[in-house]
């Protein structure tokens, strides 16, 4: 992260799994009556460039930081198997979900370095 420049990158590949309820209401219901089908992360990849703003705050006495307002791409790709009952309510086959970067863009990002609680000084 260059935070000077506004830029900054988070890569991953092929590290975590997320749950997919299938659905909105299905996932705000804690007992999650479809079951839950672990997709798998295969990568992500965020960049971060630009200067729109910069901007410092402190609370003075348990918060500060300094960051910066930009824009981000973002590459992702995410996959789930095939998934048999009880998880689903019949069978279901698998996909794949890839983002392009050209097109993800969000028009609002923000980096920055803070320091807070034990850390702050």
């Amino acid at each position: 992260m260059d935070l000077h420049e506004g830029e900054a990158v988070l890569h991953l590949e092929n590290v975590c799994r997320v749950f997919d309820a299938f659905t909105v209401p299905n996932s705000l219901n804690p007992l999650h009556p479809l079951g839950l089908v672990s997709a798998f992360l295969k990568s992500l990849r965020i960049e971060w460039k630009g200067i729109t703003k910069k901007t410092s705050f402190s609370n003075g006495t348990t918060f500060k930081g300094d960051f910066v307002e930009n824009s981000a791409t973002i590459a992702v790709t995410v996959m789930t198997p095939e998934t048999k009952p009880p998880f689903t309510p019949t069978p279901e086959n698998g996909f794949q979900f890839v983002a392009d970067p050209a097109s993800t863009v969000s028009n609002f990002a923000q980096i920055g370095h803070e320091s807070n609680g034990a850390l702050f000084s």
